[in-house]
Order: C-alpha cells, then structure tokens, then sequence
C-alpha cells in the first residue's frame, strides 16, 4: 500500500494572497467581457441608428435650404402606388410581382416630383397669401372620389351618312321620343328593360335595361359626366349629346368617397382622409396658378421662326445597352454634320425622330414664350441671331438642336399658338419656379428632371 504523503498547509497569507489573486483575474474577466457587450451593444444600436436615419430622416430633396426627408419621399410613392394598384386592377397579394416592378419603378421619380412641385406650390402660395378653406377642399374630395350609378339608352348617329343634318336631327327626335315616354314612369324597370332592348344601341347595356353601374369622375365622357352630376336621384334628362350620339341618362344612386376603391385602398394602406385632403389642396392650388398663367397670355407678342433636330436618348433598362448605345452613337453623328456645316434641314430629314417636323426639314413655325417648356432652350432663341444654330439640350429622354430661321418683335398669336400656350401654362410657371429656387435632388438615379 502507497504512503500518503501530506500536503503542506497554506499560510493565512498565502490563502489571501491566492483570494485576491483570484478576485483580480474575475475583475478582469467581467472588465473585458463588459466592454464586448457594450461595445456590440453600441454596434447594434448606432446600426438600428443609421438605418433609420437613412430610412426616414435622410434627405431625400432640399428646396431653399428646406429638408424634404426621405420617409416623405416613401409615404408619397407608397400613396402614388396604391392608386396605380387599383387603376390597373393589381390584387392586394400581388403588389410585388416582378412583372409590374418596371411600372412601379417609375413611381420612384413621380413620388420626387411631386414634393418638389407641392414644395413650391406652398412656398408661392404663402408669398402671394393663397389659403383654400376647408369647404372647398371638402367639396372638392366629395366630386374627385364620390361615384354614382346610373342607366341610359343612347341612340347613335350614323357617321357615313350622307345628310348629317338631316341623320342628326332624326336621332334627337328618337330620343326625345324615348325620353317623353321615360318621364310618364321613370322608375319602371319594365319600361326600362323593354326600351334598352328595342332601342338602346349600346352593346354594353342594351341587355340590362341600360345599367352602366357605379362609376367615379373621369370614366365617362365628359359630356355625359356633367349632364349626370347635375341630375336629381331618378330625374330624366334631356338628350345629351356625345360623340357617341344622343343619351337619355337618368342617375339611381349616389353614394360617397368612403366606397371608391382608390379611397379603400389608401385606407387599407394606412393613409387617411387628412391625407388624401391634403393631396386635394395641392390639386387646387395647382388650378389657380394654371389660371393665372393663362390669364397672363398676351397677343402680339415677340415670336421666333424656328426648326428642330430631336433624338430620343432613353436611358439603358433590362440591359439593353445596345439601344442606347446606338441613340448616343446617333447624337455624336448630329452633332459632326451640323458642326460641319451640314445644312440644318437635310440633318433633320436623316437624323430627326420627331415626326411632325422631319420631313420639313424640323421646320415648328414660330414659337413664342411658354411655347416650349424647357426654359434654357427658349432663352437661348429669343437671344440667338436669326440663321444661328443652338447648342445641344439634353433632357432626360431626347437631346435636341435648334436653328433660328426669323424673329418678329411683335406678331399675333394665331389659335393654335394660343392653345399649345394656354396648355404649357401650367409647366411652363412650374419650370421658372425650379430655377428660381435652389433645388437639389439627392436620391441616386433621380438628381436630374
């Protein structure tokens, strides 16, 4: 059997000395352990810190010196897009399907747009004292998103005929005829169902007493539109007139926005009514300044004869570099004849996409201003000396030159003029607000108009 040999004894000191050794080296231990967890601790928050700050505090846009943070720029895509489901029929389950990611897509420069031209819409308001009270906002949501549903019986007219006059007048006496006898029981869904059968010649409703069931601003024509808005609940209307003939129209029902599927589905998407007032509000203050623009059209004004080379230059999707390689390969060629001395008109006829003007030699008569929109290009000709050719501007989806034929210090507008003025009116004040203001657009791939 093996001799047990004693272990010696530990001294007190030599047991404290072993205890404090001991305590120092935990110390140490939860020291070194402490500042990890912190430290990854710290790391998980100042990225949660980030994230948001690049989700929502970001900017996104700023106007005058203003941030436009990038969560306005997501809450106004994320409202554009709801719309767009709904207008082009997409499920609530298949909003991110890849094949409507293009179309989506699209939205991102919309949604940036958009603030910018609410943006200075405020700012000129306020400068000019503009306030829209709450009941025109209110009527206002009731005509954009309130729907009513309605029936009619249309009589057409007979384009080929050769008596217009005289098929025309026929038609209104149809339908006046229909509508006297409508108005004896306007109620009668018998009469009703046997007149649309017999008479009504829309394909659609003829086969269900003329319904043409709930409808909102904007589907119908606006001939018919306005005649069924101003109807009473079961009133018969006189005959309407519309490019599709003559209606006798009488409206069953009305009912408010909360039932508009556009309005259920920003609902369904978190937005609400305040909302959705809020987006009115712009849309009339967007009318004023239109009207006043086009108040301000004055004839005769100055005016410059001018032709155009345009080329499309769209911007490379799906990886089709090709094409746009091809379009800036064709640019470059422009602008080598044209700094040749190639007469302008003939580089027109080979290179010009626009069709109204490349067989004249780009030839667009004369402009004055608010003709075009793109301001830097309309500075240039009303200070270029005629026989002059402009430098290139490139937008974002063409590139165009310009040649000054003739200038008139003072020349009538004549009506077309008038109408492609009156409708650039509205962009036309838009784009002297842009560069009025200090813009600057800070999401990637949306810097530039």
């Amino acid at each position: 059997m093996a001799r047990r040999i004693p272990l010696p004894r530990l001294t007190r000191r030599q047991r404290t000395a072993r205890w404090q050794r001991e305590r120092r080296q935990q110390a140490v231990i939860v020291t070194v352990f402490s500042a990890v967890l912190f430290f990854v601790l710290g790391l998980v928050s100042w990225a949660a810190s980030d994230k948001y700050y690049q989700d929502n505090l970001k900017p996104a846009m700023r106007l005058d010196g203003r941030v436009i943070a990038m969560r306005d720029w997501k809450t106004e895509r994320d409202y554009q897009l709801s719309r767009f489901y709904v207008e082009f029929g997409v499920p609530p389950t298949y909003e991110n399907d890849p094949q409507i990611a293009q179309q989506k897509a699209s939205y991102d420069r919309s949604a940036l747009d958009t603030l910018e031209e609410y943006a200075l819409l405020d700012q000129q308001a306020r400068a000019d004292a503009i306030t829209v009270s709450p009941d025109a906002i209110d009527a206002r949501y009731l005509d954009e998103f309130g729907q009513f549903r309605s029936r009619h019986i249309l009589i057409t007219i007979n384009k080929d005929a050769p008596d217009q006059a005289v098929e025309d007048a026929n038609a209104l006496a149809k339908a006046i005829a229909i509508r006297d006898q409508l108005r004896q029981n306007p109620d009668s869904q018998d009469m009703w169902n046997q007149l649309a059968k017999d008479q009504s010649q829309d394909p659609g409703s003829a086969d269900s007493g003329g319904e043409l069931g709930w409808v909102g601003k904007g589907q119908f024509v606006k001939a018919f539109e306005d005649a069924a808005r101003a109807l009473a609940i079961g009133q018969i209307s006189d005959p309407v007139k519309s490019d599709f003939g003559y209606h006798v129209i009488q409206v069953e029902e009305r009912r408010g926005p909360a039932e508009n599927d556009i309005v259920k589905r920003w609902f369904a998407s978190g937005f609400t009514e305040t909302d959705i007032k809020r987006h009115i509000r712009h849309d009339i203050l967007r009318d004023e300044f239109t009207k006043r623009q086009q108040d301000r059209i004055v004839s005769p004004t100055a005016q410059v004869h001018i032709a155009q080379i345009q080329v499309a230059t769209p911007r490379p999707t799906g990886g089709d570099f090709q094409a746009f390689s091809d379009q800036l390969k064709k640019v470059a060629d422009v602008g080598k004849a044209l700094d040749a001395g190639t007469d302008f008109a003939e580089v027109a006829k080979q290179y010009s996409e626009d069709a109204a003007t490349k067989d004249k030699g780009g030839d667009m008569g004369w402009i004055a201003r608010g003709s075009i929109t793109d301001l830097s290009a309309e500075n240039e000709l009303f200070t270029l000396e005629a026989g002059k050719v402009s430098q290139q501007h490139s937008g974002l989806t063409t590139t165009t030159w310009y040649k000054v034929i003739e200038k008139s210090d003072s020349r009538d507008l004549d009506a077309d003029q008038k109408k492609t003025i009156t409708d650039n009116a509205y962009q036309y004040w838009l784009n002297q607000q842009k560069k009025a203001h200090d813009v600057l657009r800070l999401i990637p791939g949306l810097e530039f108009e």
